[in-house]
């Protein structure tokens, strides 16, 4: 996610504000307001995404945990049930209607099994029950490596495989590959940005470019306003020398954003009056809290942060209840394929189907 360190805040500098007197404040003007509530309105969305970001780790990795295990032995107890079916299929026990009715419970199950699960060990069975001649290991390749390309982009030139044990071994290394890259092209861009930043932290006081006039200005009221020497109290001063750094770096680095918020948040800076540019940054943090907002909407309308991502107490209720409903689940579904067993039982439940 994106930093936005013009929206950072130092909470201990808002603690040690609160215990140190000043003066009265004074009244923000229309523009001034609308910055103040934008800011807030970015910290606040800020902070939300990230804390959906920390709650989606922490359900990912009790997925892997709590979830994935249970979710397998459904799969696990779903392909017990194809076979027992096929075998009830080929006894002498069931008339012809009934076998015909076992054949589209086959082919449902198996067909879903191995489309959106991989159960390719049900494909034999599969083929039977279709009349679909089985699969080439060498067609089968072929379309594997179809899919993983125009998937995730994965290139298999001048690469031998002969079975898809190697081919799903090798697609793994490269998309461990690819994560690597992208990560190498993160860094890269961080250091850039790094590089870009330091640069701007050259500009001096006695060295300002004539387009950054307005804010040398801006910044010369506010470093008269803050300069700690003036203050006898040790608290207030060590305040006012805490904000003269913040005022000083802002300034350095060409960051309007910065130096507007702290003459807004603080009521001494107020009495400098609105500048001019108040207004045109005002747009630009609507556009980014607007940004921000359509962020946390796709996050929120994700169907695993709906299933599993939440606080913790309500994560903790979440994943309760997806326990108790896969637990349920594989009782059911065993107590199915232990009754079917039985030869009556199982054609008691296909007339009733």
């Amino acid at each position: 996610m994106k930093d936005y360190p013009f929206t950072s805040q130092n909470n201990s500098n808002r603690l040690v504000e609160k215990l140190i007197h000043t003066p009265e404040e004074n009244a923000l003007s229309q523009a001034q307001e609308t910055f103040q509530k934008q800011l807030q309105r970015i910290e606040k969305l800020q902070e939300e995404i990230r804390n959906h970001e920390i709650w989606e780790a922490t359900a990912r990795e009790r997925v892997m945990k709590d979830i994935l295990p249970l979710e397998q032995e459904v799969i696990d107890i779903h392909v017990l049930r194809v076979h027992g079916f096929n075998d009830a299929y080929h006894s002498k026990a069931f008339k012809k209607a009934e076998k015909a009715a076992l054949r589209e419970f086959i082919i449902q199950e198996s067909e879903v099994l191995i489309r959106r699960f991989g159960r390719e060990d049900l494909r034999e069975i599969y083929n039977e029950h279709t009349g679909q001649k089985s699969v080439s290991v060498k067609d089968r390749l072929a379309e594997l490596k179809e899919v993983f390309s125009e998937q995730f982009g994965i290139s298999f030139e001048g690469v031998q495989i002969n079975t898809e044990e190697e081919l799903r071994a090798y697609v793994a290394e490269e998309m461990g590959r690819q994560q690597a890259r992208q990560e190498e092209k993160r860094q890269k861009r961080a250091e850039k940005k790094e590089k870009k930043k330091q640069k701007k932290a050259m500009i001096t006081p006695e060295a300002v470019p004539v387009e950054m006039l307005p804010l040398r200005k801006l910044y010369m009221a506010l470093a008269k306003l803050f300069h700690p020497d003036r203050e006898r109290d040790e608290a207030r001063r060590e305040f006012k020398t805490k904000l003269m750094q913040q005022v000083t770096e802002a300034y350095q680095q060409g960051n309007w954003f910065a130096l507007l918020k702290l003459q807004s948040e603080h009521p001494e800076a107020r009495e400098l009056g609105e500048m001019p540019e108040v207004t045109s940054y005002n747009q630009a943090l609507k556009k980014q809290a607007d940004q921000l907002q359509s962020q946390l909407n796709e996050i929120r309308k994700n169907d695993f942060h709906a299933r599993f991502v939440a606080e913790p107490q309500r994560m903790d209720a979440k994943f309760a209840q997806e326990i108790r409903k896969l637990k349920a689940t594989i009782k059911q579904l065993k107590d199915e394929v232990s009754r079917h067993r039985n030869h009556e039982a199982l054609k008691n439940f296909i007339r009733n189907y």
